[in-house]
């Protein structure tokens, strides 16, 4: 891996206040990321560093979204479907409307879009229902439509992080974090349907024995897995990445396993992966400095981690952990005090070869970083595990 360097977002906003970057998708193929604090942000990536386009839009914070090039439109989940225009070329974002769901409050948000048609792409989107199971609910993008759901099973309840969706094969997975029993993390699969077909709940796979909070999570349609990253509240409490087996068909996902981090190891959040070179990346929150942690697929076994990347730190101490707020600055130069810290978000361009990490801190950051390509060209700026 090679730290490339970052991109402030500008201007800062106090009214409402910027927040931190949870959200993030990417059009690869046009060359832009969208990442969203209170604000939305349109970023040309076919540069050294990523650039402005146009204006922020205020749209409040989201947790997840997703995008539809081929439509057009990015999509945040935030109780309410929330549609944007992305804007062809340098073309500004510009809100396109909402959608309430009768399902419930909408959490996150996964988008078929394997018909070449945008007519024909579907959304489903993860529901909580007040003290009753989760719905998925199934919306025709194209009309902001809303065309049926399905009530998951009891204890299947709490969804906010890693939602993903294999649209070649027909599936989606949304990660319980924490849920069902004691705290248990768990993947649900669902079956993606034609038409005006309501989605059907295919079954679903603890990913523990003991509670554990997901935070950040990473899919390989290529090879049929998934890799989740624990976030605990102890910094030093070394995380856990679990590897899971999406079956195919109609047949529920299984367990392959888990790995353990090092001591001083935690708080796995932001992911991406690259699944041609061989693997999957986590980057870091409230650990101070940030940095990335590069792990192997290593094909249908457990993954082994192979480097970390440390990030620039700031001129400041260490702030206590959890705190971003004094992470601010009214400069134009860019400088955290504190450094590139509190990831939040990522996207992966498989084009040419980036990630881009978003910063949980004020002001809002994107820091870019050129993945590895094989296990013997590892950058020497990476420290081996």
């Amino acid at each position: 891996m090679q730290h490339i360097g970052h991109t402030t977002l500008i201007p800062r906003h106090s009214n409402p206040d910027d927040k931190g970057i949870y959200a993030a998708a990417i059009d690869p193929a046009n060359g832009y990321a969208y990442f969203v604090g209170t604000y939305l942000y349109k970023l040309d990536i076919t540069g050294n560093l990523p650039v402005q386009v146009g204006p922020a839009l205020n749209t409040g914070q989201s947790i997840q979204g997703a995008i539809d090039p081929a439509a057009g439109y990015l999509y945040l989940a935030r109780n309410t479907l929330n549609r944007y225009a992305v804007g062809a070329g340098t073309n500004a974002v510009s809100s396109a409307g909402s959608l309430s769901l009768t399902a419930g409050s909408a959490a996150e948000i996964v988008i078929d879009d394997s018909d070449p048609n945008p007519a024909n792409h579907y959304g489903y989107v993860v529901c909580t229902v007040s003290g009753s199971p989760a719905r998925v609910a199934k919306v025709a993008l194209s009309t902001m439509t809303e065309l049926g759901s399905v009530t998951l099973n009891a204890g299947e309840t709490n969804f906010l992080f890693a939602s993903a969706a294999d649209t070649p094969k027909g599936y989606a997975y949304f990660v319980g974090a924490p849920g069902g029993i004691a705290g248990i993390p768990y993947v649900v699969k669902i079956k993606l349907t034609p038409g005006a077909n309501a989605p059907v709940r295919i079954g679903a796979v603890n990913l523990d024995t003991v509670g554990a909070f997901v935070d950040g999570g990473s899919f390989d349609t290529l090879h049929g897995f998934a890799y989740y990253g624990t976030y605990d509240s102890d910094t030093n409490v070394p995380s856990k990445v679990y590897k899971v087996k999406l079956e195919e068909g109609d047949v529920a996902p299984t367990l392959v396993g888990k790995i353990n981090l090092h001591v001083g190891e935690g708080r796995l959040a932001a992911s991406v992966i690259d699944p041609l070179n061989g693997y999957v990346y986590f980057a870091n929150d409230n650990s101070y400095p940030g940095g990335v942690y590069q792990l192997a697929l290593n094909g249908t076994n457990l993954p082994i981690e192979i480097a970390y990347l440390p990030l620039p730190g700031g001129t400041e101490t260490p702030p206590p952990s959890g705190i971003t707020t004094n992470n601010a600055t009214t400069n134009l130069d860019g400088v955290l005090p504190f450094g590139e810290v509190f990831f939040r978000s990522a996207v992966f361009d498989p084009v040419r070869g980036y990630a881009y990490f978003g910063q949980d801190s004020r002001p809002n950051q994107v820091v870019k970083i050129k993945l590895a390509r094989d296990t013997l060209a590892i950058s020497g700026a990476a420290t081996q595990i």
